[in-house]
């Protein structure tokens, strides 16, 4: 049989049919044929060189067309894909010499203005970028390409209105140039336009359905929007697509975080730095998911390498704040919030997280002006809103808090964790029905949800054979996935539960179990607590309070209530504030806030200091009228020396009760904040001694600027115990006094419960159940002051 033979311009005809077609690897053997006849023949060097490029084979196309452009008389359009080739394997500095090769060779060839553009975007060249886009849309404006790669170097010079326009000509040179559509999605995202940012990136991939990087940005918006399962899926096709695409593993982690999944969340992150080490936003994504879970030290090395890699991130330097804060690192958590706050990008999820960071540090008034600023910036965000109502909750502005949970409701619909939030507020003023309502409807949306039963404990009675207890049971084997928090919830659910049913054995094991999961969370050291209650003795010592004498604000306002946490503090305060006079106020930070606001207290600023604090309470008394403000913030009880110096006619009254009955109170709740020394049973009892202690030593210095009230005499003869304090207080006396229960105001704490019912005595000496499994508790209490309190 004879054999056939064709012509190089024939094989060449062929070749590029097979390539227009997309058979590479038939168009490569062609190409092969052509090169052992003729080695140095250009042109077949250039195009085997693009079937390469086509099949992925970077290192060997690049091999090829190097060999092709050394010819004579190179076309400007092989010098500018010899540039693409470069700037694909990060040549820049050989890509902008064959981009320069082909503007020489063909000053017309627009294509290479619009890929020198993309080029030096990658390094970060955005000025000139933008000149090089401008040159190729002035030479060619029917270039979609131009217009696009114009704007991205807009958006990089925070020109974002000029980038909108720049994509917008894209779009009308080419309908149908899915990036186009893609990047508008993704920066009206940016601006806050979610609806319109979802129509854009749909519009992508109704062009293109496997464009992953419109994939990614619907998602973006559609998680942005509360649309958390859909936007899941779409990460997840679009990693189908583009495995290596870490941005979309990064978001996916973030996916995973807003849904509780903090263990799948770390893996997504990891596998995004598993492809890009020093990826700035899977550092972000991986320490928070760490905090979560308490992989602390992780977390702390994910964001300290995400500060050195940009050490001009706002962002970072916020969530370094919010891992120091974890941690009580006050003062280093200050200066990286203040870094922030000069750095900060006017993105409106920046200002969420700074108003979670200043909430956790206690600064309200801050807190609230940033997460406003989030709202004002992106009014269609519900998690900002849900944020928002969490920090009036705290702050006791009951109110304001329902508005925004219903707005953060109304714009995401299915939110479990603000029907929680709803169902918490409206047990907080003692809406039992309601609080059921949106707790069953989280229950329906989301019924593997740990933290819904703690919730739910609050609101009804277990029983061994309701379903909501098997559930919690059931739960228990994968609660652990859902992170520390999550888990937590449910074993302080657990407790409550078998504790309603009697049974004392599992209720001690589950109480115990909640208590070592959140001590693993949390940061406590006995021994600078104890430095900073000797330092308090130092500080307000005899002769340096004397200097304080005449020198604060005169005011018989204030009534403070202090004392261990649940130790009748909240029913002092509810028997107070039950007289027609008196407003309760309830826990109030800004005893703290006043070093904060003035900085450290001396005789000179006592009375901006004192002045300052009837300011701000009275403006929780909203109707104006009251002749008394309550704080019952438990914790005051250390700041006495500074509440008498800088309000020396303020009422101070301390709570005391039974040892052991105070500290099995306090090791039973989930504090929302602070209380680290409640979670194991011998800091616990460092604690209380501790406290005990740094009381006899105010009753030395000032014992006659308070007075001491027992809970056990409150319940036992309440009557005289309420003219007691009514009598102290200088008020004329009140009859609603002796029916606190019925008092129609807003309890925070977590005695919110036990307020809205007559005074009871069940809790004295509540204890002696527990008393085997409180061994390390009483014998801790037993090594100090606290031994001639107990009556075992």
């Amino acid at each position: 049989m004879q054999e056939q033979t064709v012509s190089i311009e024939e094989a060449m005809h062929l070749v590029t049919a097979h390539m227009k077609n997309e058979d590479y690897r038939v168009a490569e053997l062609v190409l092969e044929d052509i090169l052992r006849a003729f080695p140095d023949d250009h042109d077949a060097l250039y195009m085997l060189a693009l079937c390469r490029y086509f099949t992925g084979d970077i290192k060997t196309a690049l091999v090829h067309i190097e060999k092709a452009v050394a010819g004579e008389d190179t076309p400007a359009e092989w010098w500018c894909n010899f540039g693409i080739m470069l700037t694909h394997t990060g040549d820049f500095e050989k890509a902008e010499h064959a981009y320069d090769q082909a503007i020489e060779t063909d000053p017309d060839y627009g294509q290479s203005y619009w890929n020198k553009s993309h080029m030096l975007w990658l390094q970060g060249h955005y000025e000139e970028a933008e000149k090089a886009a401008r040159v190729g849309i002035k030479m060619n404006p029917d270039i979609p390409e131009s217009w696009l790669n114009l704007g991205t170097a807009l958006v990089k010079l925070d020109r974002k209105d000029e980038a909108i326009e720049a994509w917008e000509k894209a779009v009308k040179v080419n309908p149908e140039f899915a990036p186009a559509w893609n990047n508008l999605g993704n920066v009206l995202r940016e601006n806050g336009q979610l609806e319109a940012a979802i129509e854009k990136c749909r519009k992508a991939l109704e062009i293109n359905p496997n464009y992953a990087e419109a994939q990614s940005n619907l998602a973006n918006a559609l998680m942005d929007s509360g649309e958390i399962d859909e936007s899941e899926a779409l990460y997840r096709q679009a990693i189908s697509n583009k495995p290596d695409y870490v941005e979309a593993r990064n978001n996916l982690a973030v996916n995973l975080i807003k849904q509780n999944r903090f263990h799948k969340a770390i893996e997504e992150a990891r596998l995004a730095l598993s492809y890009r080490p020093d990826y700035f936003d899977a550092l972000l994504a991986l320490s928070l998911a760490c905090r979560y879970v308490g992989q602390i030290e992780e977390a702390e090395r994910a964001i300290h390498k995400a500060t050195i890699i940009r050490p001009d991130s706002a962002e970072a330097r916020i969530d370094l704040a919010d891992l120091l804060f974890m941690q009580d690192r006050y003062a280093a958590a200050e200066v990286e919030l203040e870094r922030a706050k000069q750095l900060k990008p006017n993105t409106p999820q920046l200002y969420f997280k700074l108003a979670h960071v200043l909430e956790r540090g206690n600064k309200i008034e801050e807190a609230l002006e940033v997460i406003d600023k989030a709202v004002e910036l992106n009014p269609q965000m519900p998690d900002a809103y849900l944020k928002k109502g969490g920090i009036y909750h705290v702050s006791n502005r009951i109110e304001e808090a329902r508005e925004s949970f219903d707005k953060a409701l109304e714009l995401m619909p299915n939110s479990v964790g603000t029907m929680l939030a709803i169902s918490e507020l409206c047990l907080t003023t003692d809406d039992r029905e309601k609080a059921e309502e949106y707790v069953e409807r989280a229950k329906e949306l989301a019924p593997n949800t740990p933290s819904l039963y703690l919730t739910l404990s609050k609101i009804k009675k277990f029983k061994e054979d309701d379903p909501d207890f098997q559930k919690m049971l059931e739960l228990q084997d994968k609660a652990e996935q859902y992170g520390v928090d999550q888990e937590t919830s449910l074993q302080f659910a657990l407790y409550r539960a078998y504790e309603q049913m009697g049974d004392d054995e599992k209720c001690f094991e589950h109480l115990l179990k909640a208590n070592t999961l959140k001590r693993s969370m949390v940061p406590y050291d006995a021994e600078r607590q104890k430095d900073i209650f000797q330092s308090l003795k130092t500080m307000y010592s005899p002769e340096n309070l004397k200097q304080f004498e005449g020198r604060g604000f005169e005011s018989e306002l204030p009534v403070f209530i202090v004392g261990m946490p649940r130790s009748g503090t909240t029913l002092t305060e509810q028997i107070i504030s039950s007289h027609a006079d008196v407003y309760g106020a309830g826990e109030l930070v800004e005893v703290t806030m006043m070093d904060i606001t003035f900085g450290a207290l001396t005789p000179d600023n006592a009375r901006a200091h004192g002045e300052w604090y009837i300011e701000q309470v009275r403006k929780r008394d909203k109707g104006g009228s009251a002749m008394r403000i309550t704080d019952k913030m438990p914790g005051n009880f250390s700041a006495l020396g500074k509440i008498t110096s800088v309000l020396p006619q303020a009422r101070i009254i301390h709570t005391r009760r039974n040892p052991i009955d105070t500290c099995l109170s306090c090791f039973k709740q989930n504090f929302a904040r602070g209380q680290y020394w409640s979670y194991d049973m011998k800091e616990l009892g460092e604690f209380y001694n501790a406290y005990l202690d740094l009381m006899a030593y105010w009753r030395d210095v000032i014992g006659d600027k308070f007075i001491e009230v027992d809970y056990e005499d409150t319940v036992n003869n309440l009557e005289p115990q309420a003219r007691k304090l009514i009598e102290y207080v200088d008020l004329q006396w009140d009859d609603a006094c002796l029916e606190p229960h019925k008092q129609k105001r807003a309890v925070l704490t977590a005695s919110k419960q036990q307020v809205t019912k007559p005074v009871y005595k069940t809790s004295v000496k509540a204890w002696k159940k527990y008393e085997k499994q409180l061994a390390p508790l009483i014998d801790e209490l037993q090594s100090g002051p606290a031994k001639d309190l107990l009556d075992l």
